[in-house]
């Protein structure tokens, strides 16, 4: 099996979360998983920002649910989504 890079678009639940402790909880969670290549905040509305994060990940059958669901179990975390999918 190869590798697939994976963008997460990583929504907090609010304005008044800590993004970079929200980031660091991420990704004590996400290590071990994959490989955690780049992480930005990307502002979406209203002063709303969002991690997008790109993780290097096996490319096999359910891990695309699981990390969403490691991802969302994080304090602070209101969803995760897949933002992109590239193989590599």
């Amino acid at each position: 099996m190869g590798q697939v890079l994976v963008t997460f678009e990583i929504m907090p639940e609010g304005l008044e979360i800590d993004l970079g402790k929200m980031r660091a909880d991420v990704e004590d969670k996400v290590r071990g998983t994959g490989k955690i290549e780049q992480v930005e905040i990307k502002p979406i509305a209203f002063g709303l920002q969002a991690l997008m994060m790109n993780i290097v990940v096996e490319d096999e059958e359910g891990m695309m649910d699981r990390l969403e669901q490691t991802i969302g179990s994080v304090p602070g975390v209101q969803n995760a989504r897949v933002f992109a999918l590239t193989k590599i």
